[in-house]
């Protein structure tokens, strides 16, 4: 097994552990600033600015921002439930964030 086999077979065991949904629960709770329980766009605009800066990345643009709350918010109400949020945890994991 090559390492980058080895790499994401750990990446699928921390998704499927009990480590995981503590870390999103975690996570989630941090990104939520007014404690609504949703990620609203700003909140969203937030995290991406510092996952940006965590990847060496240009800071997010608008649009970036609303490509994100488009692809997580899955039930199209505007906002991001712990749920979709999940979705944005495992990207980060697996390393396909951008």
């Amino acid at each position: 097994m090559d390492a980058e086999q080895k790499r994401k077979e750990q990446r699928e065991k921390i998704m499927q552990g009990s480590m995981f949904g503590m870390m999103v629960e975690n996570a989630f709770n941090k990104a939520d600033l007014d404690k609504s329980g949703f990620i609203e766009k700003g909140e969203l605009y937030q995290v991406l600015v510092q996952v940006h800066k965590d990847l060496k990345l240009p800071e997010p643009t608008e649009k970036d921002v609303n490509e994100k709350l488009k692809q997580l918010d899955t039930n199209k109400d505007g906002k991001i439930s712990k749920e979709e949020y999940t979705a944005l945890v495992k990207e980060l994991i697996s390393g396909k964030a951008h």
